[in-house]
């Protein structure tokens, strides 16, 4: 598939998208070139050959003559915002030949993502990618990622009154009950469908890493699963989920049992700091980071705005603000909005030339409030140009909460 790009491609330059084995052997080749000795063509591939829910209008190259020189991936996901689902395109595996960059390549590679992701209906736009680097392109960290703790294995009970068993394909429904229940407390978290439960299961990888899979049953109940690897004398839990949070000690004492079989020393997780069993491992002395960030962008605000309005109506419900009438002027600096509400419904949405300066709203800053990630009181602390004034900061802190988002890999 090609199409002539818009943007500033130097001449004998082009955009392409893969339809041939021979074009994703070029890709892949990017991939070996950009990131030497990572391993990175194996996730593509994997992408290609198990991702049921992506096609060759997932992948974006630049072509020189007849080779590929710079190259990124279009990973759908499903996210949820406080009950809300968005559409997401996670933009992944982003490489340029080392001998091609700094030519503005993956700056129209974006131009093209976004158009694409824009066209198909997304609503937002993540990566998992380096510092700094994304800012230009308009993304701003506001979702937690990259969590990680350590415990030594003799600091976990003894008494293992449960059993752990090799997962099979009949324990999914078990396994989705119990993740969906530890994302509730999550006012961002991912929705992981049946074919991605599949995709994992299969090529035995979650995210980008290898992993095996464990049952945990009290008698013939199953209460728990886990993820796991083993590396380095640790126990590695990519992904944990429990049937209630009071299973937290029984659960760390049949992990440290597995542990002790395979003569490990450490029990090191990827979980949130803010999930069940993170909490009882902390308690019991578990050292944690401070975690990375998903970067994310909102393609169209308004939209995004009006998505969430049954959220911001439930906010309102469960609030004192419960049948508020009003218009917020919300004055984003780069565009403005007036939001509307009526008897606790949101009414109406419009874009305004003169919003004034009772909310200033950076943008940037606005995608951290939007998404949980930041409070409005930190907000207005880090960034002179977002204030709310007029006494509105109340309300403003019920329509977007502080609350920490998780995202459990969905491939």
């Amino acid at each position: 598939m090609e199409r002539t790009n818009k943007g500033p491609m130097p001449p004998g330059y082009r955009f392409h998208r893969p339809s041939s084995v021979s074009d994703y052997e070029k890709l892949y080749d990017v991939m070996n070139s950009a990131f030497k000795g990572e391993g990175v063509d194996s996730i593509v591939r994997r992408f290609i050959e198990n991702h049921s829910e992506m096609s060759d209008e997932n992948y974006f190259m630049v072509m020189h003559g007849e080779e590929a020189i710079a190259a990124l991936v279009l990973i759908p996901q499903r996210w949820v915002i406080d009950g809300e689902e968005l559409k997401v395109a996670e933009m992944g595996c982003v490489g340029t030949v080392p001998e091609y960059r700094n030519m503005g390549l993956q700056r129209i590679l974006n131009d093209e993502f976004d158009v694409y992701a824009s066209e198909k209906g997304y609503d937002l736009c993540v990566l998992a990618g380096i510092p700094f680097f994304y800012r230009q392109f308009g993304y701003q960290y506001a979702v937690e990622l990259d969590y990680a703790s350590e415990i030594n294995v003799d600091k976990l009970p003894r008494g293992k009154v449960l059993e752990a068993r090799p997962f099979n394909e009949t324990d999914k429904q078990a396994a989705q009950a119990f993740l969906e229940r530890s994302q509730e407390k999550y006012l961002v978290h991912s929705v992981r469908t049946e074919s991605i439960w599949r995709m994992q299961m299969e090529t035995g990888t979650y995210g980008a890493e290898p992993f095996k899979a464990s049952l945990i049953t009290s008698g013939d109940e199953p209460v728990a699963y886990y993820r796991w690897w083993t590396e380095d004398k640790a126990l590695i839990i990519r992904e944990l989920a429990m049937k209630n949070d009071s299973y937290a000690e029984e659960v760390a004492s049949l992990i440290r049992s597995e542990a002790e079989k395979q003569g490990l020393e450490k029990i090191k997780t990827k979980l949130s700091h803010e999930d069940a069993f993170s909490k009882y491992l902390i308690e019991k002395g578990a050292e944690i980071n401070k975690p990375y960030g998903w970067q994310v962008k909102i393609l169209d605000p308004m939209g995004f705005l009006e998505k969430l309005a049954p959220a911001l109506e439930k906010r309102l419900a469960e609030s004192k603000f419960k049948g508020l009438t009003k218009t917020l002027k919300m004055n984003f600096w780069k565009y403005a909005y007036e939001v509307s509400f009526e008897d606790g419904k949101l009414v109406n949405i419009a874009k305004i030339t003169d919003a004034g300066r009772i909310l200033g709203m950076n943008p940037y800053a606005s995608i951290q409030l939007f998404l949980g990630y930041r409070s409005r009181e930190d907000l207005e602390y880090a960034y002179p140009d977002f204030y709310v004034r007029d006494g509105l900061d109340e309300l403003i802190d019920v329509l977007f909460p502080r609350k920490p988002g998780y995202i459990h890999y969905c491939y």
